[in-house]
């Protein structure tokens, strides 16, 4: 069984420091030379001057002590009050660093070169569902046996970029030509989960999501759906039931989906508009409207156990987050993922197909409240995302969305997706 380099662990050593205390005995010895004689003794008046000497100085020594420590409390009372104590000022100097928003920044250097190479990995899909098999694109050609701690499952959230990485990392849904998964990461990452294929160890080191913008991405999955002349040629049964959506609703482009669909005076009929509620919201079954609305932030967000630890990468700054991610698990030079640009599987989209007017998109942040909450807790549980970068992602999404990105909660309840989840994830 191969074994990976431990952390050293630093232990700190506390040197401690002892005072003798000096006990003033009667009778000692020790201060014979300043004892006063036998004949000083029986020199009332000087014993008295002594006596008195030694009254006032234990008094101005009490007061000063006294004073001391009410100015200190003072001082402290004072600091505390103008919110500049110790710990808010190291906050404050933390949050201008690049430190993790989920945790501590404890970084494990791994070496990759004690890892052994494996034909193939366990399914944990198969284990879940006896008699189905792993689709091919979930399996590498190449796997390696990773301790469970330090393993990482790829949750690849759909229509935000994550087919490019999934190639970059080894798996081959949508990928062109070949990709040798030789990197750092493509070694750590073993299993793969999209969509009703979940094929993660709950028990995986880390889990690893890539995000996006929820309105681009909500758009890129509207169009990405949309059955063309080819579909019903090649996928007659699904083009039809997606044609429903899209054709018998008028709900052609995005922009009509939102003023016809979700807008309160849109003119979809009653039925339409309730499919296009429940599909924008997730709750809709998958077969009747972008799939990938069904299997939204919210769906793989819970599908992974409560205690994962969070690894992500934003659509919008891949290559950034990729090093981040890199960086956490102290990458060699050698061993870091060759990042490409992102291709969008949308080669089709128009400009039709790409607008969204100003009311439409504050529609669509209105609806989609839920989704941008979800969206605000992963990039906040991010063990490889800082402050500052958290705050980037969050303002680029309030310049659409600002009563969402403020807001804690919304005023639609979180959709309980408990069956949802029984049906697709396997429990």
């Amino acid at each position: 069984m191969m074994r990976v380099c431990k952390q050293h662990q630093h232990k700190h050593k506390y040197m401690q420091v002892s005072v003798d205390n000096v006990e003033d005995e009667e009778g000692s010895t020790t201060a014979s030379s300043s004892s006063p004689t036998s004949s000083s003794l029986n020199n009332k008046p000087a014993l008295y001057m002594m006596l008195i000497g030694s009254v006032m100085l234990v008094t101005i020594t009490w007061w000063s002590a006294s004073y001391i420590s009410s100015s200190n409390t003072l001082a402290t009372s004072a600091t505390a009050d103008s919110g500049y104590h110790h710990g808010e000022k190291q906050e404050e100097h933390q949050e201008s660093q690049p430190t993790a928003v989920g945790t501590t920044n404890t970084y494990t250097k791994i070496d990759s070169s004690l890892f052994e190479e494996v034909f193939a990995a366990e399914s944990p899909f198969e284990q879940r569902w006896p008699g189905s098999h792993l689709p091919q694109w979930a399996v590498k050609a190449i796997n390696f046996d990773i301790p469970r701690e330090q393993e990482i499952c790829f949750a690849h959230v759909g229509k935000a970029g994550g087919s490019t990485l999934g190639c970059s990392l080894g798996f081959s849904l949508h990928c062109h030509g070949e990709h040798v998964a030789s990197s750092l990461l493509a070694k750590l990452t073993t299993h793969t989960f999209h969509k009703d294929v979940y094929n993660c160890d709950d028990d995986s080191g880390y889990f690893l999501l890539v995000i996006r913008d929820p309105i681009d991405r909500a758009r890129s999955a509207f169009n990405y759906d949309r059955p063309d002349d080819q579909d019903f040629l090649d996928f007659k049964g699904w083009a039809l039931r997606q044609s429903r959506f899209y054709s018998e609703c008028p709900f052609y482009h995005i922009e009509d989906f939102v003023q016809n669909g979700l807008r309160d005076e849109g003119d979809a009929p009653t039925m339409c508009k309730r499919m296009a509620e429940d599909a924008i919201k997730g709750t809709r079954p998958r077969y009747g409207g972008p799939s990938h609305w069904y299997y939204n932030y919210q769906y793989y967000y819970e599908a992974i156990p409560s205690d994962s630890k969070v690894i992500a990468i934003r659509n919008e700054h891949l290559e950034e987050d990729v090093r981040s991610i890199e960086h956490l698990f102290g990458c060699n030079e050698n061993e870091r993922l060759e990042v490409g640009s992102i291709e969008n599987a949308n080669t089709w989209s128009d400009q039709e197909d790409l607008y969204l007017s100003s009311e439409s998109i504050s529609i669509l942040c209105q609806a989609l409240c839920n989704e941008i909450q979800v969206y605000k807790k992963i990039l906040n549980q991010a063990l490889n995302m800082s402050q500052d970068q958290l705050r980037v992602s969050l303002r680029e999404l309030e310049a659409k969305c600002p009563d969402q990105v403020i807001a804690e909660e919304c005023s639609d309840a979180m959709p309980d997706i408990s069956e949802k989840l029984r049906e697709n994830r396997g429990y």
